[in-house]
């Protein structure tokens, strides 16, 4: 039973850390919240050694990363982001790329800001809406806003799935 605690603890822990790292510095360290995620889900899926478990902790284990990174950092640049009229002062086009999409680098009155955007959404103007908001990575203003209801009924989730699985295991 140690080790199930331990993964869930560790698997907790590394999707906050992911997490964290993910809305301030690259998406790209959505992965170690994702073996956080997963490590919950052994941990929560031994503790209660019971087969049914096993599904909803692993969605939970694998969605939460992904929710809450995009969610969370969206919910956060509503809440404390400005915004910041930019001019597009450079573009980085890539039509023929398997996932089609346009680099643009901006003169902001805070400074220079790189952001992308998927081919379709491809800005009309040399202008764009952009919230900031140090120490959070800047995004687009007119991207799509996360509901708070969403981003804390994951982790609320989780939590809930921990004494669950716990009672589980008590049963004979």
């Amino acid at each position: 039973m140690r080790p199930a605690w331990l993964l869930i603890a560790g698997g907790l822990t590394a999707l906050v850390l992911g997490v964290g790292v993910s809305i301030t510095l690259t998406y790209g360290l959505v992965f170690v919240g994702l073996l956080g995620g997963l490590a919950y889900a052994l941990g929560v899926s031994g503790l209660s050694q019971r087969k049914w478990i096993a599904l909803p902790a692993f969605v939970l284990g694998l969605m939460a990363p992904f929710v809450l990174t995009f969610g969370v950092h969206s919910v956060l640049m509503q809440r404390i982001g400005h915004v910041e009229r930019c001019v597009v002062t450079a573009t980085d086009e890539h039509p023929f790329a398997k996932y089609p999409s346009v680099d643009y680098v901006l003169a902001c009155p805070s400074g220079e800001i790189e952001l992308d955007r998927d081919w379709d959404d491809r800005l009309k103007t040399s202008e764009a809406d952009v919230l900031t908001g140090p120490p959070l990575r800047p995004m687009f203003a007119d991207d799509t806003r996360w509901n708070l209801l969403l981003v804390t009924s994951v982790p609320g989730a989780m939590t809930l799935l921990v004494p669950v699985a716990w009672l589980l295991r008590k049963q004979p």
